[in-house]
């Protein structure tokens, strides 16, 4: 039977993924001990709710402490709403990072929606495979279980929402690298395009942004 414990995994210098601090006293112990300066909840108000966990409170406690800390809820244990709430998650990693944040990712436990945001940062925004990806999350966290199901859905709909885009972009890819088959460019073309409305907000494609109320 899983047990709450703070513990953490560094993934890279500036990417930890851990489980909930409960306490402010938590906070402060993943601030002085992995030096982030960031924190990204990916906690529903019901995940909170349970551990009776105030994040208003942890949020000023926080921000007194000159810690980012930013919510991007997905629903524990449910992988159609886990997969709406990707891209969200996603984009507040990605701006975090872009800031100069060495980022704390955290769920409850910190072995699936916080493995899920980093996989989906690292293959959508900077276009790692995702078996690449998945090896470097897995290193340093292998108890890391991401709901494959919630990603590889939330991957097809943002094709599906860019396919105009992706189709342009395989043309021209197939002009400039005749050598190439189809499949590469359009391959090429995807990585290309997603990463594209990640970080450039204008073009996003009109996915949902706005966080999940529990």
């Amino acid at each position: 039977m899983w047990e709450w414990a703070l513990r953490w995994s560094e993934v890279r210098d500036d990417l930890v993924l851990g489980s909930s601090p409960m306490t402010v006293d938590d906070i402060e112990n993943i601030r002085e001990q992995t030096g982030a300066t960031a924190l990204l909840s990916l906690q529903s108000d019901a995940c909170r709710a349970h551990y009776n966990i105030d994040f208003a409170d942890h949020r000023d406690f926080g921000e007194r402490r000159q810690i980012a800390m930013v919510n991007a809820p997905m629903y524990d244990f449910d992988a159609s709403e886990q997969r709406r709430s990707l891209p969200y998650a996603v984009r507040s990693l990605r701006d975090l990072l872009c800031a100069g944040h060495k980022t704390y990712v955290h769920c409850t436990s910190g072995y699936s929606r916080a493995p899920l945001a980093a996989l989906g940062y690292l293959t959508f925004v900077e276009k790692e495979t995702t078996e690449n990806a998945t090896a470097t999350i897995l290193a340093a966290q292998p108890e890391a279980d991401p709901s494959w199901e919630a990603y590889h859905g939330c991957r097809a709909d943002l094709v599906d929402l860019l396919r105009e885009n992706i189709l342009v972009r395989a043309y021209y890819l197939s002009q400039e690298e005749p050598e190439a088959s189809p499949a590469e460019h359009w391959a090429r073309a995807e990585c290309d395009m997603i990463c594209s409305a990640f970080i450039n907000g204008g073009t996003a494609p009109r996915w949902r942004l706005d966080p999940c109320r529990a």
